[in-house]
């Protein structure tokens, strides 16, 4: 197994790009690490929203952010067509949304609507073939847990003799995408292994986090 000992970072370095994943806790070492959403994608739309005691009640789309998977309420502007899937920009600090109006929360897996828990893989999944480059990365740059657990074995599917072929592979040249990945490791459906393991993330369920917020 590759190195387990973390590599020392200048002290100065207090926040890490969103761009990135960590892979584990003993990859980075940091004190602060931003994870915010820019956008959701749309998992369910109520023009009428949820709260059906409440004397004004508003339109509500749960949807599921496309860098840390956060499952959201937010509630538009306006009443209008919001497809599911749709790809919708989130108002961030100094910056207005032109659909948005509001974040409500941070919803859980058991707050979805049917319709949206429905929706919950298929969306994943079109996210992590849309941001391919960022999970091809994981796989060349997971790093050990602990001295016992490596994080590619957090991925269903895989075991410690993938494991081993997956770091021996990336040692004579990185993958650069998931076809090049199961073609030289013999794994099949690399998408749907690590959509479950996100939607594992946000049962709660995991202890590790390598997706996730």
């Amino acid at each position: 197994m590759e190195d387990m000992q973390p590599k020392r970072k200048d002290k100065k370095s207090e926040t890490v790009d969103a761009d990135s994943f960590t892979f584990g806790s003993r990859v980075l070492h940091t004190k602060t690490i931003r994870k915010i959403e820019a956008r959701i994608m749309v998992l369910d739309y109520l023009p009428e929203g949820r709260d059906f005691g409440a004397k004004r009640r508003e339109p509500i789309i749960q949807g599921i952010g496309d860098k840390w998977f956060t499952l959201l309420e937010v509630i538009p502007r306006r009443v209008g067509n919001y497809p599911q899937f749709m790809e919708i920009e989130l108002p961030t600090e100094g910056k207005e949304s032109k659909i948005i109006r509001q974040i409500k929360g941070r919803i859980e897996l058991n707050d979805l609507t049917n319709t949206a828990y429905n929706a919950l893989e298929e969306a994943i999944l079109k996210i992590i073939e849309k941001n391919e480059r960022r999970f091809v990365a994981f796989f060349n740059r997971a790093q050990p847990i602990t001295n016992r657990i490596h994080s590619l074995q957090l991925i269903p599917g895989i075991g410690k003799k993938l494991m081993w072929e997956l770091l021996n592979e990336r040692k004579k040249l990185p993958f650069v995408s998931f076809e090049d990945i199961e073609t030289r490791v013999k794994i099949s459906d690399i998408k749907k292994m690590l959509a479950k393991r996100i939607i594992s993330e946000l049962s709660g369920e995991e202890k590790h986090k390598l997706f996730t917020a």
